[in-house]
């Protein structure tokens, strides 16, 4: 009697027979669509769906390896020890370099600055521990300039564990880092500038309040002075007079050095108040005349002055004009031999008055030229300099020209003297 076959028998033929029917079904299906030109049996249609598969699988890798290389981010493959496998065409634009002069370089000591090497080494560290997102590196380009960028990384492992390769991907950051950077000085230099000006603001206080307890004294002095010279406290001997004087100029200099400083602080501080007024010409060239005859007699000096049209005026506050003139004709007088000469003139330049104060005197050298009127600052400086003063008077006379919308100038020659020349508008400014 013969044994009837297994139900596992029938099973295992039914699924081989539907296995067949399968591939002959995509056999023809291929065979409709030109890649192959017949079936012969259905046993050939396995290696024409192989060749397919690996025909779509290559395909699909070209696809990918076309969109990694045309991708403007820097994407790179690199093996654990740092050598380079892959590197995309952006590494061109943003490097100058051609992938294949890296390919199978050490990357990080092919393109990392040197000063960043340490950077570097600790991103090599965390990439063979996991991926890195956000690490910023900069790499330098095929002209030695430096870019900095932003990378993210992935690792790629084999099937027994292993790590066999690390995928980067860099971003270009250096416009960004340019900006933060220029954000940074630009507020550091803020809070500098906002220091200078406390600290200028105390200086400022500190002259003014220093100025005025300073003055009182002083104004005592003179008074107490007055009084000894005048006899009201008895009889006093030539020399005591003689005395007496030594102590009123001293008075005076060390009275007008504090003037000085009281200008400045009022200047700084923004407290100067100027009463505009079509102010005559000649009449403050005559008032400059009358103050600085003493000077100038006692240094046995040539004064020389002119006169203008006597129409001419100048839109001006007339006690700051006549403060800028004096301060000008003592300094030609300070800086003149005996014997020497200082002339005074005024010329008119249609919106404009040119008062011209001339000196035979020491004159002042080029480099000097730009910075006498800054506060403080003097020709000759030390303690064996020949003439007194702090230095303010020239930078209190261009602050207040400059506050009447006009300006003061200077021209010199050292052996040959030197011309100020304070400049006021004929009228008002809208």
């Amino acid at each position: 009697m013969t044994a009837r076959p297994q139900s596992s028998d029938r099973r295992r033929r039914m699924e081989e027979l539907i296995q067949r029917l399968s591939e002959t079904d995509e056999a023809l299906q291929a065979l409709g669509a030109g890649e192959v030109d017949a079936v012969v049996d259905p046993s050939s249609a396995a290696p024409i769906l192989l060749s397919r598969a690996q025909k779509a699988l290559a395909a699909s890798e070209a696809r990918y390896r076309e969109l990694v290389s045309r991708c403007p981010a820097l994407v790179c493959e690199i093996t654990p020890d740092g050598v380079t496998k892959f590197v995309n065409d952006a590494v061109r634009v943003l490097l100058g370099f051609e992938p294949d002069e890296l390919i199978g370089k050490p990357w990080f000591e092919r393109l990392v600055p040197v000063e960043h090497l340490g950077q570097a080494r600790k991103l090599a560290g965390l990439v063979l521990r996991k991926d890195v997102t956000g690490f910023e590196l900069p790499l330098r380009t095929s002209t030695n300039e430096c870019r900095w960028i932003l990378w993210t990384t992935a690792n790629r492992y084999a099937s027994d564990g292993e790590l066999e390769a690390v995928i980067a991907f860099g971003i270009d950051i250096t416009e960004r880092r340019e900006a933060e950077e220029t954000q940074r000085e630009l507020s550091e230099a803020q809070i500098a500038r906002t220091r200078a000006e406390a600290a200028n603001k105390a200086k400022t206080d500190f002259l003014a309040v220093m100025s005025h307890e300073l003055r009182t004294p002083l104004n005592s002095i003179a008074g107490y002075t007055e009084l000894l010279e005048m006899g009201l406290r008895g009889p006093i001997t030539s020399e005591q007079r003689e005395d007496l004087l030594k102590i009123r100029r001293s008075q005076r200099h060390l009275l007008s050095l504090i003037n000085d400083l009281m200008n400045f602080a009022k200047l700084e501080t923004g407290h100067v108040d100027l009463e505009f007024s079509n102010v005559p010409v000649n009449e403050v060239l005559a008032v400059l005349d009358a103050l600085t005859e003493p000077q100038v007699a006692a240094k046995n000096i040539r004064y020389c002055h002119g006169r203008c049209d006597p129409s001419l005026t100048v839109w001006a506050d007339r006690e700051k004009t006549h403060q800028i003139l004096i301060n000008l004709v003592s300094n030609a007088v300070k800086f003149t031999r005996a014997g020497g000469e200082i002339t005074i003139d005024c010329e008119d330049k249609g919106d404009r008055v040119h008062f011209h104060v001339r000196d035979t005197g020491e004159g002042i050298p080029t480099e000097k030229l730009g910075s006498i009127f800054e506060p403080f600052v003097q020709v000759k400086t030390g303690f064996t300099r020949e003439h007194d003063g702090v230095g303010l008077g020239l930078a209190i006379s261009r602050d207040l020209a400059r506050m009447m919308h006009g300006e003061l100038i200077v021209s010199s020659r050292i052996g040959k003297g030197s011309r100020f020349t304070l400049i006021l508008p004929r009228r008002a400014e809208h």
